[in-house]
């Protein structure tokens, strides 16, 4: 995982698609209203229409709001789309008043140029048009000037790094679900290999088979073993035969009178036999 992780990150940061913008600046200018000094000089200048909405506002960027907000309509995205050219654009206005800034994105630098280009005619033509709505002549209108022309592309790189960290984080997540399936698996492999395996038992058979008399081999002593006083006791509490007792069967004559040192429960003081 941590190799094909490796592997797609390089992939995609060199050869991946590519976005690359395409910007654009215009100035909205203020029309020349001819002086009365030149009016009088030349009266055909004051036979032109003079009415222009947008120099009777008392708020001068207002012509500058109205075309921002005309050129991000829906509609022109809209005629940009059937034109064949990119629709992630921007059109805004910066803190300067009378500047409108056009973006365009593509994943092709000749769309995206051209894009920029169209965005700037149709302001003009918007310009023009909102301004001409009561027939106002040319010297009373607004004009615009470019103030950056749009004739490269430049490569958005945060593009290609938004790609580059979604494919780790991917591949992280991957590599540690990877990991933990893995230990999963060897904790399972590990239970059947323990259960599977026989367990040695740890009780200690006794032997089940007798003596000569018939005893248990368990009980079986002597007196050359140096059983101690509380194992007779516990002898005789079980009515089970003292070691001296287990020897009569095999003396013959001497059993009445080792049988009669032997009936005591302690062990025998005199050395017998």
């Amino acid at each position: 995982m941590l190799l094909l992780t490796a592997f797609a990150a390089f992939y995609v940061y060199a050869y991946a698609p590519r976005s690359y913008e395409a910007l654009t600046t215009y100035a909205i200018v203020n029309p020349k209203i001819p002086s009365p000094q030149e009016i009088e000089k030349d009266p055909a200048l004051g036979a032109l229409n003079t009415d222009n909405p947008y120099l009777r506002s008392a708020d001068s960027s207002l012509i500058t709001q109205v075309v921002t907000t005309r050129l991000n309509d829906a509609s022109t995205s809209d005629r940009l789309k059937k034109a064949g050219l990119a629709t992630d654009y921007k059109v805004e206005r910066p803190s300067a008043a009378f500047l409108v800034e056009i973006s365009a994105v593509s994943d092709s630098q000749d769309i995206a140029l051209e894009t920029a280009r169209a965005l700037g005619r149709q302001l003009e033509q918007e310009l023009h048009a909102i301004q001409t709505v009561n027939g106002a002549s040319d010297q009373y209108l607004f004009t615009s000037l470019v103030v950056a022309v749009p004739d490269k592309a430049t490569e958005q790189f945060s593009s290609r790094l938004r790609s580059l960290i979604v494919v780790v984080v991917a591949g992280i997540v991957l590599t540690l679900g990877a990991v933990s399936l893995a230990r999963s698996l060897e904790s399972a492999r590990a239970r059947i290999r323990t259960e599977s395996k026989p367990v040695p038992s740890t009780r200690k058979h006794r032997r089940k088979d007798k003596d000569e008399t018939g005893t248990p081999a368990d009980h079986r002593s002597d007196s050359a073993s140096g059983n101690s006083l509380s194992e007779l006791e516990t002898l005789a509490e079980m009515k089970l035969p003292s070691p001296k007792q287990r020897l009569f069967p095999q003396r013959g004559p001497l059993r009445d009178v080792l049988q009669a040192e032997a009936d005591t429960k302690g062990p025998n003081e005199k050395t017998t036999v």
